[in-house]
């Protein structure tokens, strides 16, 4: 999935969000950056439901942080993919993102063991594309 960027604007800012109140710190740090930089942010998320109309009914959360992030200028893409970070790292390489905005797990080592980590895979999958990833407590 592309989004559109104005090709001028040199800093993309990809903002990683879940259905959680939380992540509204991530959009206004995405904005912020976004903002300092003179680019463009996006906040994207993964879904890995296949019957995504249900899964965005049970998520008004969700719906929230999207109106949220156009309210402060950016765009909204809703992705799909099995493997989190695999599906944000090529929409980040695509989108020739250059900056990503994640939240740290509040996950247990074990659930984030057992579903699969996104952080580390993620950062390792853009690193070598010189993407920077900032990781917000």
């Amino acid at each position: 999935m592309m989004t559109i960027f104005d090709p001028s604007v040199q800093h993309r800012i990809m903002v990683c969000v879940t259905p959680q109140k939380s992540c509204e710190r991530l959009i206004q740090r995405g904005a912020a950056r976004a903002s300092e930089l003179g680019g463009e942010f996006c906040v994207v998320y993964v879904n890995k439901s296949q019957d995504l109309g249900r899964d965005l009914k049970e998520h008004k959360i969700l719906l929230e942080l999207f109106e949220m992030a156009k309210g402060l200028g950016g765009t909204v893409s809703i992705l799909a993919g099995n493997k989190v970070y695999h599906t944000l790292a090529e929409y980040a390489r695509n989108n020739r993102i250059t900056h990503i905005i994640v939240g740290k797990s509040l996950r247990s080592a074990f659930d984030a063991q057992k579903n699969g980590e996104v952080i580390n895979p993620l950062i390792r999958a853009v690193e070598k594309n010189g993407i920077l990833v900032e990781v917000v407590e």
